[in-house]
């Protein structure tokens, strides 16, 4: 099916006929038009303004207030020069068809830019995450650095920066570490056989409290977990705030080693005891 078949593109024949329906329009015709015009894009003005301030009354980011406006003085300037055009005789059904088209065809060749664009504005609406929040996407984590209408900046924690589309973000799982304030530090211990879990659970506790920057709510855990081939394994739970995780996690790491030293406790490794007869 040829383009002519879908919509009446415009020949020279036809603007022949738009050139003389505009020698031929009356004068107050023509100064209505002018006028109509003026009044409309002046109008189109006064809207944007008015949106501008509804728009810093709301939560929608700075970030998508520019973008918003253009799109949307494009579209109002464009209804208005078609009103005027259709007034003074021109008609304006193929024009529409055309722009109709040439949408159509933009769409298609910029398909992913359109889909990281969308993403943008699905991220910017929904606040999944904020600037400053470190989150995890397809097995990247990081500190998110800016959040770009085609992009999110990630800063990982071995200093790489890494840019992914937002339409990656908006259609995939994003894990927030940030927004709840604080995380939990989950860590495994073996103990030996030889070790009751009363001394155990004593010489973690005094580990955890040695350790700053853990919260006293929620509560820390140490609870034993499973009867392995050559020890004991324990898990210990403690809270801290989400940004001194990693200094908890490790700091609790080499109190425990501590701990347990003192308090006669043996961190086994997997090893066979063969009895000679």
């Amino acid at each position: 099916m040829s383009l002519d078949s879908v919509v009446q593109v415009p020949t020279e024949e036809t603007v022949q006929e738009y050139v003389d329906i505009f020698k031929n329009t009356d004068l107050k015709t023509a100064l209505i038009a002018a006028g109509g015009l003026a009044g409309g894009l002046l109008l189109v003005r006064l809207v944007l303004k008015l949106v501008e301030k509804g728009l810093n009354r709301t939560s929608v980011p700075q970030t998508m207030h520019t973008m918003l406006r253009t799109m949307l003085r494009i579209l109002l300037d464009l209804v208005v020069v078609l009103t005027v055009a259709n007034y003074i005789g021109i008609p304006v059904t193929s024009f529409v068809a055309l722009l109709g088209l040439f949408g159509l065809a933009v769409s298609l060749a910029l398909q992913g830019v359109l889909s990281n664009l969308a993403g943008g504005f699905i991220i910017l609406a929904t606040h999944p995450f904020e600037t400053g929040h470190f989150i995890e996407h397809d097995g990247i984590t990081g500190t998110v650095q800016e959040i770009r209408m085609m992009h999110t900046r990630l800063a990982t924690p071995d200093g790489k920066m890494i840019y992914i589309p937002n339409s990656s973000i908006s259609s995939g799982r994003v894990i927030n570490y940030s927004e709840a304030g604080k995380r939990r530090v989950d860590l495994t211990v073996s103990a030996s056989y030889d070790s009751p879990p009363a001394r155990v659970r004593e010489a973690v506790m005094i580990a955890i409290s040695r350790v700053e920057g853990i919260l006293p709510d929620p509560a820390p855990v140490v609870a034993l977990e499973k009867y392995g081939d050559s020890a004991i394994e324990y898990s210990v739970l403690v809270w801290s705030d989400g940004e001194d995780f990693i200094t908890v996690k490790r700091a609790l790491n080499e109190a425990l080693y501590a701990a347990f030293a003192d308090h006669g406790v043996e961190m086994t490794y997997p090893h066979l005891n063969v009895h000679m007869r």
